[in-house]
């Protein structure tokens, strides 16, 4: 995963406003700070997604949304 999917990731998710402050706001305990933080020390953002969904208890669709076509992800939605 790209930095650019897990924001698309991010948004596809959670919607831009409430997905944004997640990642700003929410302590994820396995990285041991926010998601905002981890991506800002270089931790790997497939790694940075997988704690946020794991934490927020989101399904296995979402885990991998990213690598969904996005024409099938707009059919879906």
């Amino acid at each position: 995963m790209r930095l650019f999917e897990f924001w698309k990731a991010v948004d596809d998710v959670y919607g831009v406003t409430y997905g944004r402050s997640l990642v700003a706001d929410l302590y994820l305990t396995s990285l041991k700070g926010t998601a905002q933080e981890a991506i800002d020390r270089g931790d790997d953002p497939d790694s940075v997604w997988a704690a946020l969904i794991s934490e927020t208890e989101q399904d296995e669709h979402a885990r991998w949304v990213h690598r969904i076509d996005p024409k099938e992800r707009k059919k879906r939605a």
